[in-house]
């Protein structure tokens, strides 16, 4: 057993450091060749602007807190194998309630508990709807991919005409496609502290799940084979009805405090990045293993926020950053075909 651990530490490590160290190759061959730049100094600036420096390792933390609740949830999904690719509409739906519920509140007095409600209503907001592709897979055998990949343009669309010229929430003293702004009192206290918070308790509750509970249990069965599942009399259903719920509820979560503590307003270029779909980065990197989530995540958002940094001083375009993204989601995939000959290399039976 611990041969066979040390086997999967090594490996993954192995195939980790190949699929970054070509990343970083081609990456410096195409800034040298079409720019003319000097590929270790702009490359260099992508961690030394955003780790190194306290405003740049602040903004760091404002990418990090929705990556990393996203991965989360998409983590218990891949599990299971179930293929959510919907976490960028169940965001901006958590968005959505938050919003709807701070405008709401608005017309009676201040009540401290005013926060945290509007952060269960994001929870609430994307568990509905992740609860509907689940469903969809369930009584319907629909595909959850499609479904929540198509519901992820259902979600900006109604958020668009929330906020149009005569959407019911556009403010007419605003020339941009947005809300009317929070008021301050309804901003997440110490935000900073409060998000990294937030999101440690996530962690910590998701890994005591996986790791001890039945539910866990049962996701590990699933992971492994669904004719197991079935053996052991697990209720595959009613397991992708929780995941489907929990997952959305996580990026729920990440919208509601982007409009808290970041945004304070819904606008139609809200989540202009796409967190939904760099979580699905984040949970692949860190091999869906919970606790690694953070630290996927705050890779992913060292190289976003850094990337911005990198392109006000040294000219290379921030879309370099997502161009390494795929290089290196790319070349995990293919070097994972280097792992049975690692094993011989190894000698491990």
């Amino acid at each position: 057993m611990q041969t066979e651990r040390l086997y999967n530490i090594v490996s993954n490590l192995i195939v980790y450091i190949l699929a970054f160290a070509l990343a970083i190759g081609l990456g410096a061959l195409i800034i040298w060749g079409f720019l003319g730049i000097n590929p270790f100094y702009s490359l260099s600036l992508i961690m030394t602007t955003a780790l190194l420096s306290y405003n740049g390792l602040l903004s760091t933390v404002l990418y990090l807190v929705p990556l990393t609740l996203i991965g989360l949830g998409l983590a218990i999904c891949y599990k299971a194998r179930f293929w959510n690719i919907g976490a960028d509409g169940q965001m901006i739906f958590g968005a959505i309630f938050t919003m709807g519920m701070a405008l709401f509140m608005t017309r009676y007095t201040y009540s401290s508990l005013v926060v945290p409600l509007l952060l269960v209503m994001g929870i609430i907001g994307g568990a509905a709807y992740g609860l509907i592709p689940a469903i969809l897979k369930v009584k319907f055998k629909v595909s959850e991919v499609l479904s929540s990949l198509m519901l992820n343009f259902v979600a900006i669309y109604l958020m668009t005409w929330l906020v149009d010229v005569t959407g019911p929430w556009k403010d007419p003293s605003s020339a941009e496609l947005q809300s009317y702004p929070l008021p301050h009192t309804y901003f997440l206290p110490y935000e900073y502290i409060s998000l990294l918070a937030i999101t440690v308790v996530a962690i910590i509750i998701i890994s005591y799940l996986y790791h001890r509970t039945s539910f866990g249990y049962k996701l590990k069965v699933m992971s492994s084979s669904f004719q197991a599942a079935d053996y052991a009399g697990i209720n595959k259903e009613r397991q992708f009805i929780m995941i489907g719920a929990i997952s959305g509820g996580l990026a729920g979560l990440a919208g509601a405090l982007q409009i808290l503590a970041i945004d304070h307003l819904l606008a139609s270029t809200f989540d202009g990045i796409f967190f939904g779909y760099l979580g699905i980065f984040v949970a692949w990197l860190a091999a869906t293993n919970p606790v690694y989530i953070i630290f996927a995540g705050l890779l992913m958002g060292t190289l976003i926020n850094g990337g911005y940094f990198m392109q006000a001083i040294s000219g290379v375009s921030v879309e370099f950053v997502y161009y390494f993204e795929g290089v290196v989601f790319i070349s995990i995939i293919v070097f994972q075909l280097i792992k049975p000959k690692l094993r011989r290399l190894l000698k491990i039976d």
